[in-house]
């Protein structure tokens, strides 16, 4: 191989090294501000399915008091005889 074809190689092989650091660096914090948005997002959908399921408890309570009530079970018993 030629003296010039050495050279040439190596600068290109070093441009190549420092391309590729540059890339892999964008791409870490491209994938970290990405994961930081999707925890927001995460955490957000959370909280909304805590007050969700908080919300369906309390109507279950309602509805639990309604059907052990005892005028709700007398009138039941009372439609049931006629």
């Amino acid at each position: 191989m030629s003296e010039d074809v050495s050279i040439v190689l190596i600068v290109a092989i070093v441009f190549a090294f420092i391309g590729f650091r540059v890339y892999l660096k964008y791409r870490t914090e491209q994938l970290r501000s990405g994961a930081g948005q999707l925890s927001t997002s995460l955490q957000d959908e959370n909280v909304a399915l805590k007050a969700k399921a908080l919300e369906l408890e309390d109507r279950i309570q309602v509805l639990e008091s309604i059907v052990t009530n005892k005028n709700f079970r007398l009138e039941e018993e009372i439609n049931s005889l006629s």
